[in-house]
């Protein structure tokens, strides 16, 4: 039998070729992520210049019209009634109403729809109509839980007073309010599981003033009447108008340059404070972010504004200086959007402006992100349209 031989030289060789060869296409496979990554980073905070209209869906010319996204689909309300659209156009369901001043607020499963200085309220969720109810006092203010559980603040004749009922209209917390005993009740808000709520009293005496943030807990309002004072926090020469709830155990109250986060949980504490040099012209958030337009007095020359966002937690996030005109200023995800007539301003968590210029059309009611990179939903006064971001003209 053959003795077989081996170049072992050789096979050497070959392997360090091959070896050399795996190395070489790592490297290249290295060197196009980092610069398929450096484009997507460029092309995500560069400017737009164009843009491009698709999918127009035309509407009642109406500047009564307002839209909000809410469950799977969008809400179109009015003093004439609300609807449901999965689509732009399409409606899935319709109440006809007749408002004077329709108030509109919501939760991620609920929405209410009330007449503000009358005595109307209907509680929807994405399949219609849940309770519609008749109110003892004008409506001045109103939340409502992700459970449907409703907080409203109603204007009497001598007394104002915070109710708050089931989603099947049971009253479970009733209190009065007078400008002498505690103040004026401001505002208020609702946790999302609809067993807390903070409410912000303002008072005159003589010649001072203050806002009280006060906590009540309504976990136990089903087996006793008795309504559960948790704590709460007085600010001389304040006025807090907005309070939110960042998660079920912390609030924010928002001032007028200063911004107050309390942990609830047991005895409310304050967990954070945020001040601000220059007044808050301005407060927009969502789901993971609050953001604020200040004037910049101090240094017009950098910017009209100043834009500042924090995470929930109170970590700044962003703060730059911009040229914009504005009526409304909303964040969709990691992005602002600031309109005015037909002006528009869109920009990035990082201060970077996406586009900023003039649309065509009928006066903006508000832009919505769509589908799609840098695609949006344009909500004219007498149309929408698709609207999709483009560097260059024809492209």
């Amino acid at each position: 039998m053959e003795k077989q031989v081996y170049n072992f030289e050789a096979l050497t060789k070959i392997r360090k070729k091959r070896e050399k060869s795996r190395r070489i296409k790592m490297i290249m496979a290295a060197v196009c992520i980092v610069a398929v990554l450096i484009v997507l980073y460029i092309l995500s905070s560069s400017r737009c210049e164009y843009y491009v209209y698709k999918d127009k869906t035309d509407t009642e010319d109406n500047v009564d019209v307002s839209y909000e996204t809410f469950a799977d689909g969008y809400l179109k309300y009015s003093s004439n009634g609300i609807e449901f659209q999965k689509k732009f156009g399409r409606s899935e369901w319709n109440v006809a109403l007749s408002y004077v001043h329709p108030f509109f607020t919501k939760s991620d499963s609920y929405a209410v729809l009330g007449d503000k200085g009358e005595n109307s309220l209907i509680l929807f969720n994405k399949n219609g109509k849940v309770k519609e109810l008749t109110l003892k006092y004008p409506l001045v203010q109103a939340t409502v839980s992700d459970q449907g559980i409703i907080e409203v603040i109603l204007e009497g004749t001598n007394s104002n007073y915070i109710q708050v009922y089931a989603k099947n209209g049971e009253l479970i917390a009733d209190m009065r309010s007078s400008v002498e005993e505690t103040g004026y009740p401001v505002t208020a808000a609702i946790s999302p599981d609809g067993t807390q709520l903070a409410v912000s009293y303002y008072s005159i005496s003589g010649m001072n003033s203050k806002t009280s943030i006060v906590f009540y807990d309504f976990s136990r309002q089903l087996q006793s009447d008795d309504v559960t004072l948790k704590g709460g926090f007085d600010y001389e020469s304040a006025l807090i108008p907005k309070l939110s709830f960042v998660d079920k155990n912390t609030v924010a109250a928002f001032g007028n340059s200063a911004t107050y986060f309390y942990n609830i949980e047991d005895t409310p504490k304050v967990k954070k404070e945020i001040q601000f040099t220059q007044e808050i012209e301005s407060v927009f958030e969502n789901d993971k972010y609050i953001g604020y337009v200040l004037e910049n007095s101090e240094n017009p020359e950098k910017g009209k504004y100043s834009l500042q966002v924090y995470d929930k937690n109170g970590a700044k996030k962003l703060e730059c200086k911009l040229n914009m005109n504005y009526d409304s200023i909303q964040m969709w995800g990691k992005e602002i959007i600031a309109v005015r007539e037909n002006e528009c301003t869109i920009l990035n968590i990082k201060g970077n402006i996406l586009f900023q210029g003039e649309l065509e059309g009928n006066g903006i009611e508000s832009i919505m992100p769509a589908k799609g990179w840098r695609t949006y939903h344009v909500i004219f006064r007498d149309k929408i349209v698709k609207m999709k971001l483009k560097f260059w003209k024809n492209s």
